[in-house]
């Protein structure tokens, strides 16, 4: 007795280990030239994905990433591949941990069961959203575009709720409400036959275009502006003040040309020179003027004023014996 207890806990082990999915094989081994499900990433976000019979709950393990661009295939199981007739969940999430409340299902069944009518031996398949208790998971605010099959097995048998190999789109979640699953006994189920494949588009209602399944190629290098050469230093500079330093237009200083000597003096006795005068505050009256030129030598002028951070500067020209 406890020896066929032992052969059946083997069995159950074995059976269990062959029930087991991985996506990682199931896309690296897809024949494309057979009916598949695939999925493409059109969102701006990374996503990761676990293909698992219905009931098997989360992998922990096994798991495939979809960049920008990027698609993951798998061909279809049908129910009598399994080992008790069950369907393919495929679990997509935003996260790396399948945790059952942050899932986007993509799932199909293929009933090709002895049991089933011949008519009614189709694929079955929806999108849910009923492990997703937070909200925030891939694809159901931005939206998704579903085709499954061609419009020629489309219009070999038409419906007015657009359950036979559909074609579906939505924008957000309001929208995608009316063709998901959002709680489990919603009705959004779709039949198609087993020879067509069916493509799901994350993110975005619109229709497939050529650069859906390519890879965001990496940013080119910025190009390197030319570098400008830094302006001379002027001959005149101006004083650092308490309001720090500043910039002048170069119409607002500009140096004086040197002027032969005054009449009555010896020559090269006389310069010009130029000084910034600050006052205190703009409206305030001008502080007072400097004492007057040695006699002979003309008074100071004011040749022009600056304003910077609310401080009031007379730029003064006059002219000085030689040191």
């Amino acid at each position: 007795m406890q020896f066929i207890t032992l052969l059946s806990a083997a069995a159950a082990t074995i059976a269990t280990a062959s029930a087991e999915r991985s996506a990682v094989t199931l896309n690296s081994g897809c024949d494309k030239s057979k009916p598949y499900a695939r999925i493409v990433n059109r969102c701006d976000y990374p996503v990761n994905l676990w293909s698992v019979l219905k009931g098997q709950g989360c992998p922990s393990s096994q798991m495939v990433t979809l960049k920008k661009g990027e698609s993951y295939w798998e061909n279809y199981a049908k129910a009598t591949d399994t080992q008790d007739g069950r369907g393919v969940s495929i679990k997509i999430s935003k996260t790396e941990e399948c945790k059952g409340n942050d899932i986007t299902q993509l799932e199909y069944f293929l009933d090709d069961r002895a049991q089933t009518p011949p008519a009614f031996q189709l694929n079955y398949l929806d999108v849910s959203y009923v492990d997703c208790l937070d909200g925030d998971c891939p694809s159901k605010k931005e939206g998704f575009y579903l085709q499954a099959g061609n419009s020629e097995v489309r219009a070999s048998k038409v419906t007015t709720d657009n359950s036979w190999c559909p074609i579906l789109a939505c924008h957000d979640a309001a929208s995608c409400a009316k063709m998901a699953y959002i709680l489990p006994d919603d009705i959004q189920t779709k039949t198609c036959d087993f020879e067509s494949s069916m493509t799901f588009y994350m993110c975005g209602s619109h229709a497939p275009s050529e650069g859906d399944d390519k890879p965001a190629s990496s940013a080119p290098a910025p190009s390197k502006k030319p570098e400008t050469p830094a302006p001379k230093p002027s001959t005149t500079k101006a004083p650092s003040s308490p309001a720090g330093d500043y910039k002048v237009n170069a119409a607002a200083v500009t140096p004086i040309a040197e002027q032969g000597q005054a009449e009555g003096q010896d020559p090269g006795c006389l310069r010009h020179r130029l000084r910034i005068r600050q006052r205190e505050e703009v409206g305030a009256r001008p502080c007072p003027r400097p004492r007057p030129s040695p006699p002979g030598i003309p008074r100071i002028n004011v040749s022009n004023t600056l304003v910077y951070n609310g401080i009031v500067m007379d730029v003064l020209e006059e002219r000085v014996p030689c040191v």
